[in-house]
């Protein structure tokens, strides 16, 4: 590949190896500084590495411009202040819903420590109890007792890294509010731009909530045109997951994507015309914009809305860039704002898909030319599709451990209806005023959506609409990409060698997974879970899997999909099933005893216990135990804190061996 074409794109590269390498090290140290200093002045002093030299100071400059804009790494950061008595903090969202509470993002302004109040930054989650607090709204300035909580790592093994991903957007704490614990003093918005997007999305909100009361429907408007996922039941997400259409239901760079395509077809005449690449530009970016700030200037649709509107612009000025160029220039400038998007997967998934469009969407054309326009449009669509899939299943299998079978029968059906949800989603907004046009617009609207509907749950009835149970590793996924490069290196090229290296390395990773299948049917282990104020214990043989839990759990689809489903699936679980745990209950595996104390009533130990589980605060001192007769004590997250604090001391001074599951995580037992 030659970068002559589009230049940007090693800069851009060169960027976002920067960033990583912070990202990924973490580490900082002045020497770096001293570094980008001395190859900024071999940069102006040697004329025959200049090259060389603006390569790696733009490095070091990622590098270094990571770490400043870390937000933990600001000196007056609230995760600097060693205790925290009290805080004022401002919102900065709109409200998320969630069954019992008020879900909001603040930026914390002071803090109160040793009684004096001090400026400091730094943003955090605030979760409002609904029966002790008015719905709060953006700029709302409020006084909290109390220290926020650090966001707390996984505690289970493979489970999704929250921690993480909150990090990623510069939170690392979270509070929990009653009524005595704040006190709102004012209304301030930080931002008016912001201010304004976010009363847009309300009212678009309110627009939708009057005009389509079918819930399924109501739910897909909101979430496709305004960006809310509030009022999806599981039903509606599992329909949509199943066909490959998941997406759709959340803001992203492919709506922005579907918009612009809709806004081409309607408006390119006017590029034929004098100073119509003005026109059709300020059109475009209106409507984009427009569409931006109904979602509340959400980052995945500010992100795509950036992208092309470099796409437009580099257009409208008559700039005949390289389209690879041109999404250079718009990454390039997106992660100058914010380094971390880097690491955010809507940002990785809308640029591979935009990748996978531009290069591998014209060789499929060479491939196959319909002899009509009907067919020559299906198959545009069917081919935009798999290009795009092809660019991102390796990390979608990744980041969701799943593939949708029927992706490329539900994807035409959503483009199509989504043809008529975005553009009179948006129009049922601006005209919902206007008699007449406004039934027309509703008209439309409402059909759309329930053929979108209709369609999802159609294709999530067929067989195997959706296989699961992938688990893959970053290397694999590297690797699955390189193979991909070779395949389509092959296809371009015509040469066989390329076609062998693509071949070698599906070979080597499905000859590494078939021993890792053999590997995974012989394994036993016992897992016990941290599962929030209850018990889980997962007992592994082979591919299969029994769940013992409290009977309010077993079955519970969103503790399985967030704490247990990812384990089981890196682990190669084909078979599961849940019991109820019920009362105490004596396990004994190969060669070793488990039991499981839920009321101390009837525990009367006559045999000695390898491993003893206590719930539900079943024991209050370690002296009440035949400690003799016990090896391994664990505690679940059924016991109170205090109990919990209690018996660790209790086994500190005893000697004896305890793991609680709330402080040190599951407890694995192969």
């Amino acid at each position: 590949m030659s970068f002559s074409a589009f230049p940007f794109l090693r800069y851009t590269i060169v960027l976002i190896a920067g960033i990583l390498a912070y990202l990924l090290t973490n580490f900082y140290e002045p020497i770096l500084l001293y570094l980008l200093v001395g190859f900024i002045i071999l940069f102006l002093v040697l004329k025959s590495f200049r090259g060389f030299t603006a390569l790696m100071s733009l490095f070091l400059f990622a590098w270094l411009w990571a770490y400043q804009k870390t937000p933990s790494n600001q000196s007056n950061h609230y995760t600097r202040f060693t205790e925290i008595q009290n805080y004022q903090a401002v919102i900065t969202s709109n409200v998320e819903e969630k069954p019992k509470t008020y879900k909001v993002e603040a930026e914390i302004r002071q803090i109160q420590q040793n009684k004096h109040w001090q400026k400091a930054s730094g943003k955090l989650l605030l979760y409002f109890v609904k029966t002790d607090a008015k719905k709060p709204n953006y700029g709302d300035v409020f006084v909290m007792k109390g220290s926020p909580r650090s966001i707390e790592a996984p505690k289970n093994p493979e489970e999704f890294n929250y921690q993480a991903f909150l990090k990623n957007k510069g939170i690392y704490a979270h509070h929990f509010l009653r009524s005595h614990d704040f006190l709102k003093i004012g209304n301030q918005p930080q931002n008016p731009i912001i201010d304004f997007a976010l009363k847009a999305n309300l009212y678009a909100d309110s627009v939708f909530s009057t005009f389509i009361k079918t819930p399924n429907e109501y739910a897909v408007a909101n979430a496709m045109v305004v960006g809310l996922r509030d009022d999806i039941d599981n039903e509606l997400l599992q329909a949509y997951s199943a066909s490959g259409a998941i997406h759709v239901l959340s803001v992203s760079g492919m709506h922005v994507a579907i918009l612009y395509m809709i806004l081409v077809f309607c408006f390119g005449f006017l590029k034929k015309k004098k100073f119509g690449n003005s026109y059709f530009a300020t059109i475009i970016l209106t409507i984009l914009w427009t569409y931006a700030i109904f979602t509340g200037l959400s980052s995945t649709v500010l992100r795509a809305t950036v992208m092309f509107s470099f796409v437009v612009l580099a257009e409208a000025i008559n700039r005949k860039s390289n389209i690879y160029n041109t999404l250079a220039i718009s990454a390039f400038f997106l992660l100058l704002y914010n380094p971390y998007w880097i690491a955010d997967v809507g940002f990785q998934l809308s640029y591979l898909a935009i990748l996978g469009i531009v290069y591998i969407h014209p060789m499929l054309n060479q491939v196959f030319t319909p002899p009509n326009r009907a067919l020559n449009w299906l198959w545009n669509l069917t081919s935009v599709s798999l290009t795009a899939q092809i660019a991102t299943f390796p990390l979608s299998l990744y980041y969701f451990h799943q593939f949708p079978t029927y992706f490329l029968l539900a994807n035409p059906f959503v483009f199509l209806f989504s043809e008529g949800i975005l553009p009179f989603g948006l129009a049922l907004l601006i005209f919902q005023k206007i008699p007449y046009l406004c039934d027309v617009i509703l008209f439309v609207l409402k059909l759309s959506l329930q053929l979108l509907n209709y369609s999802i749950f159609a294709i999530e009835k067929f067989p195997f609409s959706t296989l699961k149970g992938f688990s893959i590793s970053l290397p694999e996924t590297l690797l699955l990409y390189i193979a991909i490069a070779f395949g389509l290196y092959f296809f371009q090229s015509n040469r066989i060698n390329y076609f062998r290296l693509s071949l070698l390395i599906l070979m080597t990773l499905f000859g590494f997974n078939l021993y890792q299948d053999y590997q995974q049917s012989k394994q036993t282990e016992i897992t016990i879970h941290y599962i929030p104020k209850q018990s889980g214990i997962s007992f592994v043989k082979g591919k299969s899997v029994i769940f013992y839990a409290d009977s309010i759990i077993s079955n519970n689809p969103r503790i399985y999909n967030f704490h247990l489903k990812n384990y089981y699936d890196a682990i190669g679980i084909t078979h599961k099933q849940s019991q109820n745990i019920g009362t105490n209950k004596l396990f004994s595996i190969k060669n070793f005893n488990l039991f499981c104390l839920k009321n101390k009533q009837n525990f009367d130990l006559k045999q000695k216990i390898d491993y003893l589980i206590i719930s539900n605060n079943a024991c209050k001192t370690l002296t009440e135990l035949p400690l003799q007769k016990i090896n391994k004590i664990i505690l679940d997250d059924t016991n109170r804190k205090k109990t919990v604090e209690e018996l660790v001391k209790q086994a500190d001074s005893l000697n004896v061996s305890l793991v609680s599951v709330y402080q040190q995580g599951s407890y694995t037992i192969y």
